[in-house]
């Protein structure tokens, strides 16, 4: 049987997985144990360092909880060093070209690619994985997913799905509003973003978009999304206490 990505081996679509920009591992924990299907580690737009994304994907494992690392850009040495670390895939954003989509795909790659070598890692079972069946089995198990959420994307959406060894394409909404000079809800941008689910479709790739919130969440099922990344660690916490602090705040006085 072929070796997959663990988000890939998950029950049926939709898969739910979060944003994770706290460099907490027990915040990792906590959602495994909620029985998420996967997590992105925000390296782009959180302070995540390695020694914090190291305890965070141990966690991860230590709870079934497949995680991928959202890079800052094509590194290949950052992305090796994550997946070293056991990543269960990397989330590279800006993919704007077919030539962006073969990148990212390079630097996750032994075969034909950059990733360097070395099974003495996590990944490699600290050494307990054969040097020569372990660089195919890690190539097919290391899922990649390209970020859509630029407006110059969308004349090149074909050529990026097109792209062997790319597993989902992941809509970015409020960098695609912004780059389209345009606000979510306009009918550019739910245009941009029902262009993208159909290219996906078109080459058999996933498609993942973030959101705000369950409705939002529910609408893009219905619209063909099978992978939702629904908020965040920090906006859950944030939701929790906004909702306890007006649980327990004064009821308005009357006006005498």
């Amino acid at each position: 049987m072929k070796h997959r990505s663990p988000i890939e081996n998950r029950p049926e679509a939709p898969r739910v997985g979060t944003f994770v920009k706290t460099g907490s591992a027990a915040q990792v924990e906590i959602l495994g144990l909620a029985g998420l299907d996967f997590a992105i580690l925000d390296a782009e737009h959180a302070p995540l360092d390695l020694p914090a994304l190291d305890r965070m994907l141990l966690a991860g494992r230590a709870t079934g909880l497949p995680c991928l690392v959202r890079l800052r850009g094509r590194d290949p040495a950052m992305a090796g060093a994550v997946l070293d670390l056991g990543a269960a895939g990397i989330v590279v954003p800006h993919t704007c070209s077919a030539e962006d989509a073969r990148q990212a795909v390079s630097i996750a790659r032994y075969a034909g690619g950059e990733r360097g070598f070395s099974p003495s890692t996590r990944a490699g079972g600290y050494g307990a994985a054969r040097p020569d069946t372990y660089p195919p089995l890690a190539d097919a198990a290391v899922a990649v997913w390209c970020q859509v959420e630029d407006a110059r994307a969308l004349a090149a959406l074909d050529a990026i799905a097109a792209t062997p060894g790319i597993d989902c394409l992941l809509v970015g909404p409020a960098d695609l509003a912004v780059s389209l000079g345009t606000a979510p809800g306009t009918p550019a941008w739910t245009e941009a973003i029902e262009a993208i689910v159909a290219a996906g479709r078109r080459h058999g790739v996933a498609v993942g978009i973030a959101v705000g919130d369950i409705d939002d969440g529910r609408r893009w099922l219905d619209a063909g999304v099978d992978r939702l990344v629904c908020g965040s660690d920090q906006a859950f916490v944030a939701a929790g206490a906004r909702r306890v602090r007006t649980a327990f705040s004064p009821a308005p006085s009357g006006v005498s």
